[in-house]
């Protein structure tokens, strides 16, 4: 038998063993943080809805009108918790492997334009610039055009939620080990999203809120992972905030 290189990386079963187990403590971190931030969300539309309905009990109300604006407002606060429990819903089937995309080679190219096309009267109404810099057509990645699509425009509307002015950079580039990755860089000065550490008392609800970044955040993540890619927040050189999607490229690639 030929001798062993030393420079050899020989990868034992106990190594196989703890290499799992950091995953599965990796993994139950990011469920009980999500559990976290869901039931925080749940609370502001909940408590919403218990406080006007308690006015109506309680006879507060002026006249007919404000009790009927404060149904009608109970019931708005009602819809926008189903809105909750819905992505609720969707990540974990997502993650329990129920709900899974249809992997195919897609043309990066083309699903980068159809995201620039999408966004881009959001982007415009903030006064912010999109630019993406397009692959080569005959890049080609393992994914799910849709849910790709999909991920893509939340993370444009999640850095459009940011605030006015300045430049969006939607750019692909090659990564290591046969993969390629899709960076969306703000090159304004906001602070990366990251798991929070405590969550505060919820801020006053009102009907015009959307989902949270953190919520939203947490779907895109179980869509990549679903699609064997990676999602990582960063920043650049020049502090710029930078949300990155990593996928295999395509066998033929």
């Amino acid at each position: 038998m030929a001798k062993q290189s030393a420079t050899e990386t020989v990868i034992t079963p106990e190594a196989n063993l703890q290499m799992a187990y950091c995953r599965a403590l990796e993994m139950a971190s990011f469920k009980g943080g999500f559990l976290m931030r869901t039931a925080h969300e749940l609370r502001s539309p909940l408590n919403k809805i218990i406080s006007l309905q308690q006015m109506i009990i309680e006879g507060l109300c002026d006249d007919v009108e404000e009790e009927r604006q404060f149904v009608a407002d109970a019931y708005a606060a009602s819809m926008q918790m189903l809105a909750y429990l819905d992505l609720m819903i969707r990540v974990s089937k997502i993650e329990m492997g129920r709900l899974t995309p249809q992997l195919q080679p897609v043309a990066l190219a083309e699903v980068l334009t159809q995201v620039q096309d999408l966004t881009q009267v959001q982007v415009a109404d903030r006064n912010l610039r999109l630019q993406v810099a397009l692959p080569p057509a005959d890049v080609m990645v393992m994914a799910d055009a849709a849910w790709l699509r999909n991920a893509l425009t939340t993370l444009i509307e999640i850095a459009v939620a940011g605030g006015d002015r300045g430049t969006l950079s939607l750019a692909a580039a090659p990564a290591a080990e046969q993969t390629y990755a899709i960076a969306l860089t703000d090159d304004r000065a906001t602070t990366p999203w990251q798991e929070p550490i405590e969550l505060p008392n919820p801020a006053e609800f009102t009907l015009d809120d959307t989902l949270s970044t953190s919520l939203r955040m947490s779907l895109v993540d179980a869509m990549v992972a679903s699609m064997y890619g990676r999602l990582t927040v960063g920043s650049t050189a020049d502090e710029a905030t930078q949300l990155q999607i990593t996928l295999p490229l395509a066998p033929s690639q």
